[in-house]
C-alpha cells in the first residue's frame, strides 16, 4: 500500500471508531455527521469521501461486528444442520451480548427506522448463505424453503434482541436462543434434513 492508501484507510478507520463510540454515548438519533467528524478530528466534508450518509457508517459497524460469524459460515455448512444453525444463532446473539445492551438498543433504533432495511437484509442473507451451504453440502434437501426459514429464524433472533433491550436483567439472549433451539429448531428443519 502507498502512503496515501494507508492514510485513507486510517482516516476511514478513525471515522468508524468515532461513530461507534458516539453511537454508544449519544445514540443513533442524536449522533450527527458533524459529531462523527469532530470526534475524528477531520473536516465534515471528509466524511463524505467515505460514506454518503450516517446510515452507511452504522451499517459498516454492523458488518464489522458480524464479520467473524460471516467467515464461519463455510465451515458451519458441512456439519449437522441442527448443530450448525444452533451454533450460528448462538454466535450471532453472543456478538450482540458482547456489544452490550446500550449498543443493542441503538441497533434496534437503527433497524426500526423505516429507511434502514440494510441491516435486516444483511443478517437475513447471512443466514440464507448458511442454509444454502447446508443444501449444497447435501445436509439439507434441495426443497428446503431457504427464504422462509431464514426469515423465521432471523425474526426469532430479532425478537430476543428486542426483549433483551427492554428487560436486560431478565432476558439472557444466549440462554433464550438455546431454549428456542431445544424446543423448536429440530421440528422446523427435520422435514428437510437428509438422512
Amino acid at each position: 500500500m502507498t502512503k496515501r492508501e494507508l492514510d485513507t484507510a486510517k482516516t476511514r478507520e478513525i471515522l468508524i471508531e468515532s461513530a461507534e463510540n458516539l453511537l454508544q454515548q449519544k445514540g443513533y438519533e442524536k449522533m450527527s455527521v458533524s459529531d462523527i467528524t469532530k470526534a475524528s478530528g477531520v473536516a465534515k466534508g471528509t466524511f463524505y469521501n467515505y460514506f454518503n450518509k450516517k446510515e452507511e457508517i452504522i451499517f459498516e459497524l454492523n458488518k464489522r461486528h458480524m464479520n467473524g460469524l460471516s467467515n464461519k459460515i463455510k465451515s458451519l455448512s458441512v456439519d449437522d444442520p441442527s448443530i450448525s444453525i444452533r451454533r450460528y444463532l448462538v454466535d450471532f446473539l453472543q456478538i450482540i451480548v458482547n456489544s452490550k445492551v446500550n449498543l443493542a438498543r441503538q441497533w434496534v433504533r437503527f433497524v426500526a427506522a423505516s429507511s434502514n432495511t440494510e441491516k435486516w437484509q444483511y443478517d437475513n442473507e447471512l443466514l440464507q448463505k448458511l442454509i444454502k451451504g447446508l443444501i449444497k453440502s447435501e445436509r439439507l434437501k434441495p426443497n428446503t424453503p431457504v427464504n422462509e426459514l431464514s426469515i423465521l429464524l432471523t425474526t426469532e433472533v430479532y425478537g430476543i434482541i428486542f426483549s433483551w433491550c427492554i428487560t436486560p436483567e431478565t432476558i439472557d439472549p444466549v440462554k433464550t436462543i438455546n431454549s428456542f433451539c431445544d424446543l423448536q429448531l429440530n421440528s422446523l428443519i427435520e422435514p428437510y434434513v437428509n438422512k
